[in-house]
């Protein structure tokens, strides 16, 4: 997996260095079939291929400056006993699914705050409030795609990881996938 994972990231960044003015639907599904992947893959392909489009504007915006947004799904449904508020369901970092690692991790790079988020309404909610200048999202393909949409024309600068296993309930995600892009940072000069 992280073998296609990478040579996709590679064609999408040929594809935009190329400076062509494409279609990303139709430019994703050309580098899949190329690659003879499945319709999940040609997903992947579309969100890095939006991903790529901010990421110079992401790397640029300090840890300070951004937000972390986890979807509930994450959660194991049959032992989290965290609570909602308006803000989300409020992870108490047990460890008992993938939530804990990524909270912990945005905590420790200084994130203005890393939410898990109930559905798709609440992020709009979230941003206005804590204004970041980066939004990182953990996602199905839908919602990432309703989130690049409603980002674009602002200053936000969003990034998404796919789940890896979508459904609305105990789903699932690469946390070092995850990880990796909260790391993703301009170093300073």
């Amino acid at each position: 997996m992280d073998e296609i994972r990478e040579k996709i990231k590679e064609a999408v960044a040929k594809a935009i260095d190329s400076g062509t003015h494409i279609n990303f639907a139709t430019a994703s599904e050309a580098i899949a079939k190329k690659l003879g992947l499945s319709e999940r893959w040609i997903e992947y392909t579309h969100v890095e291929f939006r991903n790529k489009l901010n990421e110079m504007a992401y790397k640029r915006t300090p840890y300070k400056e951004r937000v972390l947004l986890l979807p509930h799904c994450l959660r194991n449904s049959k032992e989290c006993k965290a609570p909602y508020t308006d803000e989300g369901l409020q992870c108490t970092e047990c460890g008992k699914c993938k939530i804990d690692p990524l909270i912990k991790e945005a905590k420790k790079l200084g994130y203005k705050g890393a939410f898990v988020c109930p559905g798709g309404s609440i992020v709009m909610e979230l941003i206005k409030k804590y204004r970041p200048k980066a939004v990182l999202g953990v996602c199905c393909y839908k919602e990432a795609i309703l989130a690049f949409d409603s980002l674009k024309g602002t200053k936000v600068a969003p990034q998404a990881v796919l789940l890896t296993r979508a459904g609305c309930i105990d789903t699932d995600v690469n946390v070092d996938e995850v990880i990796e892009k909260m790391r993703l940072i301009k170093e300073a000069k």
